[in-house]
């Protein structure tokens, strides 16, 4: 397949999925690894060919300077690109498998490890860490404004279902310093202020009849008001900053694992791996109002990252 890449400049209210195109039959994680855009009516614009990926482009999200960035894990490459929709030089942060970011109103940030032990995955290739035999410590990692490294955390984490897991979804709370995070299909939303470097009480764990009902976390956001978007899977949880939930919005189909808010805050965007369909639901009604199809359903489980371009 002759690669392109065909994205255009950011325009406010622009799509941004991470989709990568699987095409390595001894990899079911491995191929091309894409950026899709859209517009904010859901019209294919472009799609840029990320350099220095092998596997799942994931967890996309945007920096205050209107940068998009996203992440490969398994390549442990760091994915930045600017408002004019071309790759900037990677940046110096460590060779470790950072997996989402999440940045804090003093301009630091946040990169948190996707990958976690001494039990690679058994689908296809997976790297060690360099003298060591794990592939990551699932650990926080914080960073000032201008890329330095300036401290690293020895976080709590909710056991792997997979074995290799560590920090997959990550959400910056309002207050620019409460940190809440997760391991896929994990039991717990756990919280850390990395300000103050101290890991906080959770905000939520699932009882057991939940996970039986395989009403695992797998991705969050937040409002402005402090209420977190938690996906169960197949419905989203409005939880308070007292970990009450204070509403429910069922979704079409089982595999929703990543969310973003919307700007403006009238809707939400989340993906559903198994079936490669992005969903606008209108927070208002929790009605789905536009799909994104595409066309990566399972097994092609592909479809791992969205972002909304603020303008």
């Amino acid at each position: 397949m002759t690669k392109v890449s065909t994205m255009k400049p950011f325009a406010p209210g622009d799509i941004f999925l991470g989709c990568t195109y699987l095409c390595d039959p001894d990899d079911d994680h491995a191929g091309d690894g894409r950026i899709l855009q859209f517009s904010r009516d859901l019209v294919p614009k472009g799609t840029l060919y990320t350099e220095g990926t092998t596997h799942l482009v994931v967890n996309l999200r945007f920096g205050p300077d209107g940068t998009l960035w996203a992440f490969d894990p398994f390549a442990r490459t760091v994915v930045r690109v600017g408002p004019e929709g071309v790759q900037l030089p990677p940046g110096d942060f460590d060779d470790r498998a950072w997996g989402s970011v999440a940045f804090s109103g003093d301009g630091s940030f946040v990169l948190c490890e996707y990958l976690c032990g001494d039990q690679p995955y058994q689908g296809g290739m997976m790297r060690r860490l360099p003298g060591t035999e794990v592939v990551g410590y699932g650990r926080l990692a914080k960073f000032a404004a201008d890329g330095r490294k300036v401290g690293e955390f020895d976080n709590d984490l909710s056991p792997s279902r997979t074995g290799f897991h560590g920090v997959t979804h990550c959400a910056m709370h309002p207050d620019g310093r409460t940190l809440a995070y997760m391991t896929d299909l994990g039991a717990r939303v756990m919280r850390f202020d990395v300000h103050a470097g101290e890991q906080l009480a959770d905000l939520l764990q699932v009882p057991e009849d939940e996970l039986a009902q395989r009403l695992w976390t797998t991705g969050v956001d937040y409002l402005s008001d402090g209420t977190l978007l938690l996906l169960r899977g197949s419905r989203i949880d409005c939880i308070d900053g007292d970990s009450n939930k204070t509403r429910q919005i069922p979704l079409d189909e089982y595999g929703y694992a990543m969310i973003t808010v919307a700007p403006d805050e009238a809707t939400v965007l989340a993906t559903n791996i198994f079936t490669g369909v992005m969903s606008r639901v209108d927070l208002a009604s929790g009605a789905i109002t536009g799909q994104i199809d595409t066309g990566m359903a399972k097994p092609c489980r592909s479809l791992a990252g969205v972002a909304q371009y603020p303008g």
